[in-house]
């Protein structure tokens, strides 16, 4: 197939496909470096064998550096091409990014087979990734101490782990190796660390103040922002739901007859029914009928820019809020961003306005009540309530 052919075809479909303009220049950039990299070569006619040597040419030529935007941006332009050369179309779907593997080969196929594992036993794709990821953080560190085989662990090995993690990761790290020892049918590492609890700091949860919250409000009501955005901040402000799910609610999840929205929550499983507020039916109302682009996916929120499917992850709700949060001028001074944020804030409105606790725990989606005491701790005029009196106290000193 001709190269100057497929590139012009590609370049084509994009714009057919309503694709930005400035996204549509990006692509023609890639393509006068794919036809500059194939006069070099003297290839005029395309194959997948031939594009796959343009994405592995990851090496930025001024700086001699691998460069992470050439190994995505050409990843992508070499998969439309690939798709053309093999079906006849562009396929314009979007793909999540790979994760990283370990490259031992022993150690990828454990890592490849408790993989497989942890989706047979966990229905939600996090809970999956998090047991994972500390697989792999576990395998890396066999591959620093030379350790080719699990068989090779000895408790040792795993305290020694443990003492160069940063405290911060403690908690996960154990977490992790419980399953995993459980897996390897390792009882003698699981007893090893069976004594072992790290340190786990409570703290006074971030929320925004008064003025913030009037400042995203402004933010909200300026037109500045999407309807899409908008009602996106305003459901993590009101109801505080998660981005994981945020981002998987479906059309037929909204009861607009008896004013809920229901859905089963991706980190529990559990069922979840919220209210649908006015604040909240008229910010998905605006939206849906003036805004959302014609699809033939029944998620709520779909991407601005062909094609027109669900949000690849929950990034992409902490980006939105961020944009939300720089125009309204909120530094993050520390605190935590994103939709977790908005869902604190939730929670700490709602022990504000004196909402019970177990109300709260459902309206969050939470398997227990206890899990919603933290909460308790952002409000603070309740918990100065709470400071005992000093007076009466001798302030004599006995020896």
């Amino acid at each position: 197939m001709d190269i100057e052919k497929i590139c012009a075809l590609l370049i084509d479909a994009l714009r057919r496909e309503c694709y930005n303009e400035s996204t549509v220049f990006n692509y023609q950039g890639v393509v006068r470096r794919f036809k500059a990299f194939s006069v070099e070569r003297g290839e005029t006619e395309y194959t997948p064998a031939f594009g796959k040597t343009y994405a592995d040419d990851v090496v930025s030529a001024k700086t001699g550096k691998f460069s992470s935007n050439r190994f995505y941006t050409q990843d992508r332009f070499i998969r439309f091409l690939d798709s053309y050369y093999l079906t006849g179309t562009f396929d314009f779907s979007v793909k999540p990014r790979g994760r990283v593997t370990p490259e031992n080969q022993g150690h990828k196929a454990i890592y490849q087979e408790y993989g497989s594992f942890l989706r047979s036993v966990h229905s939600n794709e996090n809970t999956a990734r998090f047991y994972e990821y500390e697989m792999y953080c576990l395998l890396q560190y066999m591959e620093s101490v030379q350790l080719a085989d699990v068989a090779e662990l000895m408790p040792g090995n795993i305290v020694r782990y443990l003492q160069n993690a940063k405290i911060n990761r403690q908690r996960a790290i154990l977490c992790g190796l419980r399953g995993i020892f459980k897996y390897l049918r390792r009882d003698d590492l699981f007893a090893s660390i069976s004594g072992i609890h790290a340190q786990r700091i409570k703290r006074i949860l971030p929320v925004l103040t008064d003025s913030e919250q009037q400042s995203i409000k402004k933010v909200l009501e300026s037109g500045e922002i999407s309807l899409r955005d908008s009602a996106i901040v305003i459901m993590g402000l009101t109801v505080g739901i998660r981005a994981c799910d945020l981002i998987r609610l479906r059309l037929t999840d909204v009861d607009w007859n008896n004013e809920t929205i229901s859905f089963s929550q991706s980190k529990t499983g559990n069922m979840v029914c919220l209210p649908l507020t006015p604040t909240v039916g008229n910010a998905l109302a605006r939206y849906i009928t003036e805004e959302r682009p014609a699809t033939k996916h029944d998620t709520i929120f779909v991407r601005q820019y062909t094609p027109f499917g669900p949000f690849v992850d929950h990034s992409a709700c902490h980006s939105i809020v961020s944009g939300v949060f720089r125009k309204a001028g909120i530094c993050k001074d520390g605190r935590i961003a994103g939709m977790h944020m908005l869902r604190h804030n939730a929670a700490s409105s709602m022990v504000k306005n004196a909402v019970p606790i177990e109300t709260i725990a459902a309206i969050l989606g939470h398997s227990s009540p206890d899990s919603t005491d933290i909460y308790i701790t952002t409000d603070e005029q309740k918990l100065k309530e709470c400071v005992l009196p000093m007076l009466g106290i001798s302030t004599e000193v006995h020896p």
